[in-house]
């Protein structure tokens, strides 16, 4: 019976020795741990990230650009003299609403570009972690449990298994998190996505196709010019001067009215977009922010109860 528990003892070092030597060799681990199987969960996992990358970066710039065709409008004014009274319009003035949201929207783009960065960065770190660091010590702690004295194997043979299961479960984790969160997004979220962005896109388009000088109306300075350079006593009389008075102040009236009206519209279109805005927000804070941080909480709270489980089953055997 000693000469099987000993040949056990043998058997069990030389696999973990070899996969030890896996772990921490390059050519080894190379077909290991670093084969088609796991190269392909990581690729696939990187896709998916990138993916959401593309689309919070399109997102953000184009939150960007609608913010600065918004700003174009919120900096003009529209000086004009109705009847000799000078008004002065804020064309952007009713803008403010709709921009301080595209602001906090921005905000929201950056933590989710910054989120998904992050989580590429750990599917790229976490096979060395958990391969080449973790299991590794793993190995170490089973083997002396196998070979220290009697006392120190059931510590040493629990903390060798919790080390395995750590490291099998940080190795997948990330992956894991990304697939999950790609499908809810496929399933859930991806249709809102679409339809606020082309919204979004279609209304950026409008707002930059109205030039601003369509908005302002032709400029009267060259005729106050004209005006101001003739002699009005020599070549007009009172009447014509006065109905020329008249005209200049409808027509500047009729300007103010065109220009009240376009603020109107375009105060219209930026506020048909706060639901899109909104749904854009709820869409990339779950997508980036939300959902890997609890897929990644349950996919940890597995890994705990099932360290709970492993020791005691082992117990049972020795």
């Amino acid at each position: 019976m000693a000469s099987l528990s000993k040949h056990r003892k043998v058997v069990m070092t030389a696999l973990l020795v070899l996969v030890l030597i896996g772990s921490c060799f390059e050519m080894p681990r190379s077909y290991l741990f670093e084969n088609r199987a796991f190269t392909t969960v990581d690729s696939v996992a990187t896709d998916y990230v990138d993916q959401a990358l593309l689309r919070a970066a399109a997102s953000f710039a184009m939150a960007r650009t609608f913010n600065g065709v918004i700003s174009v409008f919120q900096e003009s004014t529209l000086q004009l003299e109705p009847g000799g009274v000078g008004v002065s319009l804020a064309l952007g003035a009713a803008l403010d609403p709709i921009n301080d949201l595209i602001e906090r929207f921005s905000w929201v783009m950056l933590v989710s570009l910054t989120s998904l960065g992050s989580q590429k960065f750990l599917i790229e770190i976490t096979p060395f972690v958990s391969v080449q660091i973790i299991l590794a010590l793993a190995l170490i702690v089973l083997l002396l449990g196998l070979w220290l004295p009697l006392k120190y194997r059931p510590q040493l043979t629990r903390s060798g298994v919790v080390l395995v299961v750590t490291a099998v479960v940080l190795r997948f984790a990330v992956p894991a998190m990304a697939y999950i969160n790609e499908q809810v997004y496929v399933t859930f979220l991806q249709e809102k996505h679409d339809l606020s962005v082309e919204v979004l896109g279609r209304t950026v388009a409008d707002l930059e196709s109205q030039q601003l000088d369509n908005l302002l109306g032709p400029t009267e300075g060259g005729q106050q010019e004209e005006t101001e350079g003739e002699s009005p006593q020599d070549e007009k009389g009172i009447w014509s001067k006065t109905k020329e008075l008249v005209n200049q102040t409808m027509s500047q009236g009729q300007r103010m009215l065109e220009a009240k009206n376009k603020i109107e519209l375009l105060k219209k279109m930026s506020l048909e977009l706060i639901d899109q805005i909104v749904d854009l927000i709820v869409v990339f804070v779950l997508n980036t922010i939300l959902l890997p941080l609890i897929f990644l909480w349950a996919i940890m709270r597995f890994g705990t109860l099932l360290l709970r489980l492993l020791p005691l089953q082992y117990e049972k055997q020795i």
